[in-house]
């Protein structure tokens, strides 16, 4: 990013939060990345570096969002040389980015805050029917309320070792149907913090053998969720925030 790739140990961490909105739903995460990389550096903050024989930018940038899918709240840490207002990083940013990725907090965090990746287990959505038709169609209210009674959801995850049956429904905080707005709001496991407690969802039972055994819970993609839910529906899906494992945001 720079040609100097400096590293100084007395670097300060800062925690942004931004959007991704608009037609930015239709780049990927690595695009997302080069966006926010591109920024930094035309902006002339002094990013600091790791060390090594291959120093990279301090830059954090989780959890991945899938494509078509819009963020209110996405965060993004970064560490500079040195200390800077955070009136300043923000002014310096939003001169650069896009309007819909523009940055609305920033503040200053330890260097031994764990990565975004490792705080984040929540993931809070909405998401609106492309064609309000299909709410006389099919009843998703019925749906949802069916779907949160399953003692379990069994479905195949792919992987390079192959493929293997999970239940997703641990993953599955809460689900609701807004009749109002016609739209679903439901919370669902994402990053890789474990839950310090379990979804209410669960059954007591279930909720004693995930302990007893510390079965991992595991994150369910809003996209795919949504396929399971209601198979040939299109939906306008909007990450609204991200959680840690006792249900706070991260720059709460």
């Amino acid at each position: 990013m720079q040609k100097h790739k400096i590293y100084t140990e007395t670097g300060c961490k800062y925690r942004l939060k931004a959007q991704k909105t608009g037609d930015l739903k239709f780049i990927s995460h690595l695009d997302w990345q080069k966006l926010i990389y591109t920024a930094i550096r035309r902006s002339g903050l002094k990013i600091n570096y790791s060390q090594g024989f291959n120093p990279t930018p301090k830059i954090s940038i989780g959890i991945a969002l899938p494509l078509f899918i819009e963020a209110k709240n996405e965060y993004i840490d970064i560490e500079l040389q040195q200390e800077v207002a955070d009136n300043i990083i923000k002014e310096k940013l939003n001169n650069i980015l896009p309007e819909n990725s523009r940055i609305s907090d920033i503040v200053k965090i330890s260097k031994d805050e764990p990565g975004i990746q490792k705080r984040v287990c929540w993931a809070v959505y909405k998401a609106i029917l492309e064609d309000e038709k299909t709410n006389k169609k099919i009843n998703i209210e019925t749906i949802a309320k069916e779907f949160l009674l399953k003692q379990n959801i069994i479905v195949d995850k792919h992987s390079k070792k192959g493929i293997k049956k999970i239940d997703i429904k641990p993953g599955v905080y809460s689900l609701n149907f807004d009749k109002e707005n016609i739209r679903l709001e439901f919370t669902l496991k994402a990053g890789g913090a474990d839950p310090e407690e379990l979804p209410s969802v669960s059954t007591e039972q279930g909720k004693q053998l995930l302990m007893k055994e510390k079965v991992s819970i595991s994150s369910v993609r809003a996209d795919e969720f949504l396929k399971i839910l209601t198979p040939g529906v299109t939906w306008k899906i909007i990450r609204e925030k991200l959680l840690d494992s006792n249900f706070n945001e991260l720059m709460s």
